[in-house]
């Protein structure tokens, strides 16, 4: 069963994924999803901060899934990490994130924003300032993105997750 992404983003599921799902975490961000890592977080602190914010507590721990309760919990079955992301997905019936790809800070999770150049040049490379010229600055920690070499494969990420989620085509 597919069912359509939220059409706006406050609509969007916040997610708290625990300390064992690292990978989970950086492909939500990169799909445009607010995904907070738990990484050095105990079980009680998870349940509290889920609840709090109202947060899809992503788990493999059977333990911490009973005793989310009533909390919104996805237990992640899958063992690929490569596959994780999309168990997350099919399971809330998701699609692509209302804010799009590439909205998000892989680091740290905060909002990506336009950058000027003039803006970036203090913070990259010098030879970056000469080949890039767009560029997106996290308003949390700073950090500045740019399309390079590395995009490539990170557009390729998105394209498999989000074409797995797709029914095949048939016959027209």
């Amino acid at each position: 069963m597919t069912h359509a992404a939220p059409t706006d983003e406050a609509a969007a599921p916040r997610f708290l994924v625990d300390g064992m799902l690292g990978n989970v975490a950086r492909d939500l961000r990169l799909l445009g999803y607010d995904a907070i890592f738990g990484e050095q977080l105990p079980d009680p602190e998870l349940l509290h901060l889920a609840q709090n914010q109202g947060r899809v507590l992503l788990t493999r721990d059977r333990a911490l899934a009973r005793r989310a309760r009533d909390l919104p919990c996805v237990l992640l079955t899958e063992n690929a990490p490569r596959r994780q992301v999309l168990e997350v997905l099919s399971s809330l019936g998701l699609g692509p994130s209302p804010a799009g790809p590439f909205s998000r800070c892989l680091a740290c999770n905060g909002r990506l924003v336009e950058l000027p150049a003039e803006d970036a040049a203090s913070a990259v490379p010098d030879h970056v300032t000469v080949t890039a010229h767009n560029f997106l600055g996290c308003r949390d920690c700073g950090r500045v993105y740019w399309p390079g070499t590395h995009r490539t494969r990170l557009q390729e990420r998105v394209r498999e997750v989000l074409g797995a989620l797709l029914p095949p085509r048939g016959p027209v």
